[in-house]
């Protein structure tokens, strides 16, 4: 149970190890600036990002032309 606990730690102990400690406050500072602007929720952003999806899969629509009598 412990392990699994502390899991998250030495992973990111592991992770300073490999990066050094500049490699990791730029992480942080990244994600933070990420967080700070993230538009939208996830869940809201994939709904908008699969209309538009779904919308360049149906093609452009023919523009409707009167017929000149």
């Amino acid at each position: 149970m412990f392990t699994l606990l502390f899991l998250p730690f030495k992973l990111l102990k592991w992770f300073l190890k490999l990066s050094g400690v500049r490699g990791g406050l730029l992480l942080a500072i990244g994600i933070g600036i990420g967080v700070l602007i993230a538009p939208e929720r996830g869940a809201v952003l994939r709904a908008r990002l699969q209309a538009r999806i779904e919308e360049a899969r149906r093609g452009p629509v023919p523009p409707t032309v009167d017929p000149i009598v």
